[in-house]
């Protein structure tokens, strides 16, 4: 039982690793006809960011899920889609240390998101 309980952790571990660094945005522009206030948002943007820190989130090992890495892929994505200034609605950061404890106060699962609207 013991075996198959470190096995398991071990896969889990092994895929928070592998998939830390990884950076997606997600581009909502159907608006269904409904303008904003000022009638010019590009879009809404979505970025997360995961990436595994250490000691509880205050270092980047593999990969940055830093709020300032968050926000520089964010402005990235809406100048590629044509903004020259953002709106930022919603921003986090979770540093996941109860996820794999007493392990993970070492090297921690780090998440974090940027939501808000391209504007040309």
């Amino acid at each position: 039982m013991t075996r198959s309980l470190s096995f398991k952790f071990l896969c889990l571990m092994l895929t928070v690793i592998l998939v830390s660094g990884c950076s997606s945005t997600i581009v909502a522009k159907d608006w269904n006809g409904v303008g904003s206030c000022d009638g010019k948002e590009l879009g809404h943007l979505n970025t997360s960011n995961m990436a595994v820190h250490l000691m509880l989130g205050k270092k980047p090992l593999w990969g940055d899920a830093s709020l300032e890495k968050t926000v520089s892929d964010f402005t990235a994505a809406a100048k590629s889609e044509g903004a020259s200034k953002v709106r930022i609605v919603q921003s986090s950061r979770t540093n996941w240390w109860f996820v794999f404890f007493p392990f993970s106060l070492l090297l921690t699962p780090v998440t974090s998101n940027v939501a808000g609207d391209a504007i040309s």
